[in-house]
């Protein structure tokens, strides 16, 4: 469920957008700002929405053409049922592969995706 309408970019502008997405016991967004193909300002967030014992998870994901995403450093949140973390931070890169940026979250069980348990969106 996108919340944000969606934005193409070039290098020559620099461009803002968002998406979010849920899954059964997460759910979480990223905000874009300062928005090109080599650069991004982020923010977001990730909640855990169940008592189920595992912990959530949220990472950025672009490309500059699919299939071929990127899959960025894992934010993690372990405190549980009803638990946020919130984040700023950006994203760089020298080859154009922040031409479309997302969002991917997860439901964890120690180091491992819960089957089924995860969510992606697009900008």
């Amino acid at each position: 469920m996108a919340i944000f309408a969606t934005t193409t970019v070039t290098n020559a502008s620099a461009a803002s957008g968002g998406a979010s997405c849920s899954t059964t016991g997460a759910t979480g967004s990223m905000t874009f700002t300062n928005w090109s193909s080599n650069y991004v300002d982020i923010s977001g967030w990730v909640k855990d929405t169940a008592a189920d014992s595992h912990h959530v998870a949220i990472q950025l994901i672009s490309t500059n053409s699919l299939p071929n995403v990127t899959y960025w450093p894992w934010r993690h949140e372990y405190g549980g049922n009803g638990a946020t973390l919130t984040f700023t931070t950006h994203a760089s890169t020298t080859d154009g592969s922040l031409r479309d940026v997302g969002v991917h979250v997860a439901v964890w069980e120690g180091d491992h995706i819960v089957g089924g348990l995860t969510c992606s969106d697009w900008a």
